[in-house]
């Protein structure tokens, strides 16, 4: 039994896989849960930004309408064009609807600081805040828009954000006056107050074009080194994503219609505050589940796999053949009942195997005595016929012929053990082959490879070798018309001794080959004489595994391989 199939491994794995599958779903539920509250943070923060900028621009745009009305003022052109003709109370009446026109202009929007109408004619500023002061040429100069660019533009002074529009004169050279509307920082620091609706965050609003910052509160001071890095890699900034930055989490939203961006900053505790306690409580999960696994594994090892291991132990060894192995009985659960039934079990088999075994040791030395008298009966009648022949002819190797014969029928008789060394079995069955060459001589060849040294005192069954070799003459040599060649020989691979006996007859068809292959591979064999006599006999012997094998000679006969195992002893 492998370690994989072992019960109490497909137990405690499939008990693994179970917890580690909550955990996964734990971990993912908090994964899940944090991106969640990010998510939606993050979603609010931009569409705060979003609406704020939306608003601003709007914002900005009314404005834009009142200043290009203002432009075009009655007065305004009066006092630009017609001043050197006109009287000291007109001038005054003009100048006071001039001012009337800017204070309403100032007083229609909260973004509005400061609404100045500047004109380069009479050097005159007249001002919602200041009424009626000269002209500050290097204020003009500085608010003057580029000759490039169309329209109200929003322009830097002093650190405070100018709408500015002009008309320029007949000449097209120097603006005969300007609108100059000042922008209330203040009122967009307010605003900018209002979207900072977490602890610790802050807004800050940059105006892309002239570089100025407008922050919510101080706290966004240290960010200003990211304006930088935002204004030199402007391409590579996508708005509404996250970014990372220190311990805040930063997004940005864009007006391209004001060139400005608005930048929220949210310090990563609130993000992640929310879900702190459900961290906790997944490393109290964790830990849990871990001391968990650890008590299942060792209650779960004493209650099943210990008693389990004794119970496969007390079977291994019996397969070994050991019926003397019993298992402890002291569980008081269905392993006690199990454990008492192996003894019991253990005891009758090892009592039946006693009975079998006598049984089947007599059974095969009976067997094997009626096997070996039906060799004797065969080889005494040709014998006889072949004596009879010779003293007929009165031929010489009769005398010769009856002392191999003698000294074949004193091998058979001279004691009843069954078994011998392989030397003796070898040297009577040479001894038959002398005597079949003395009857066949110009007919006949045989080579015979002499008893391996080292196998000499091997104990074999009797007449095992000799039988082989009268099958090859019966076979190749009675029915051959020409002269045949017989090769005997030895093979020794690993525990196996194959004595092998080959022939060129001409005889053997591929259906009789087929036939005998068919005979030595049947697990009971109706013959019992023959071949199948040998093979039989070496099997009751030596087991199953060992025996006769048949195939075509490489000398175009038959090819016997006797397989015993040498190292087995009587």
């Amino acid at each position: 039994m492998t370690i994989r199939s072992s019960i109490f491994v497909r137990l405690m794995a499939t008990f693994l896989a179970a917890i580690i599958v909550i955990a996964a779903l734990g971990i993912y539920m908090y994964n899940w849960s944090l991106k969640t509250v990010k998510d939606e943070i993050f979603k609010s923060t931009t569409a705060q930004a979003t609406f704020y900028l939306e608003g601003l621009e709007a914002e900005i745009d009314r404005i834009k309408i009142l200043q290009y009305d203002a432009l075009n003022d009655e007065d305004l052109n009066k006092l630009a064009i017609r001043y050197p003709i006109m009287d000291e109370y007109e001038t005054m009446e003009s100048m006071r609807k001039l001012l009337h026109r800017l204070v309403s202009i100032q007083n229609s929007n909260a973004h509005i600081s400061n609404v100045s109408a500047h004109i380069e004619p009479i050097q005159k500023t007249i001002s919602s805040k200041k009424s009626v002061s000269i002209l500050d040429r290097d204020k003009f100069q500085s608010l003057r828009i580029p000759e490039e660019m169309k329209g109200a533009q929003l322009l830097v002074y002093n650190q405070n954000l100018h709408l500015t529009t002009f008309l320029m004169g007949n000449m097209g050279l120097n603006p005969l006056y300007m609108i100059e509307i000042e922008l209330n920082t203040s009122v967009f620091r307010e605003a900018l107050k209002q979207l900072d609706t977490y602890p610790g965050s802050g807004s800050l609003l940059l105006d892309v074009t002239n570089g100025l910052a407008i922050h919510s509160n101080e706290t966004v001071q240290p960010f200003v080194e990211l304006i930088d890095t935002f204004e030199s890699n402007e391409s590579d900034f996508k708005y509404g994503k996250v970014y990372s930055y220190g311990d805040t989490f930063i997004v940005a939203a864009k007006s391209d219609y004001l060139n400005m961006v608005l930048f929220r900053y949210i310090p990563k505790d609130v993000v992640l505050v929310p879900i702190e306690d459900f961290y906790v409580w997944l490393w109290v999960f964790t830990g849990v589940v871990i001391l968990l696994v650890v008590f299942i594994y060792v209650y779960t090892y004493k209650l099943i796999q210990r008693p389990m291991k004794e119970l496969v132990k007390a079977f291994r060894g019996v397969e070994k053949g050991n019926f003397n192995v019993k298992v402890e009985v002291n569980q008081n659960n269905e392993f006690d009942y199990l454990n008492k039934g192996f003894n019991s079990m253990v005891q009758n088999v090892s009592n039946l195997i006693d009975q079998v075994y006598k049984h089947k040791i007599l059974e095969q030395k009976a067997e094997l005595k009626h096997l070996q008298s039906q060799i004797s009966p065969h080889f005494l009648y040709n014998s006889f016929f072949l004596i009879n022949t010779m003293a007929r002819v009165k031929d010489d190797n009769l005398i010769p012929f009856t002392k191999l014969l003698g000294e074949y029928f004193q091998f058979i008789t001279k004691n009843d053990a069954d078994f011998v060394t392989l030397y003796e079995e070898i040297e009577h069955a040479r001894t038959y082959a002398d005597i079949q060459l003395m009857r066949y001589p110009s007919k006949l060849t045989i080579e015979f490879e002499s008893c391996p040294d080292q196998f000499k005192e091997t104990h074999v069954p009797r007449l095992i070798v000799q039988p082989i070799i009268e099958n090859a003459f019966k076979y190749a040599v009675e029915h051959s018309k020409g002269p045949v060649f017989i090769l005997v020989y030895f093979q020794l691979t690993d525990d196996r001794l194959t004595i092998v006996v080959e022939d060129d007859g001409t005889q053997l068809t591929n259906e009789k080959l087929i036939e005998l292959q068919k005979q030595f591979n049947q697990a009971h064999m109706s013959e019992s004489s023959g071949l199948n006599n040998i093979h039989r006999r070496v099997q009751l012997i030596y087991g199953d595994e060992y025996g006769l094998q048949v195939e075509r000679s490489s000398l175009g006969g038959l090819k016997v391989m006797l397989q015993i195992n040498p190292g087995m002893r009587e």
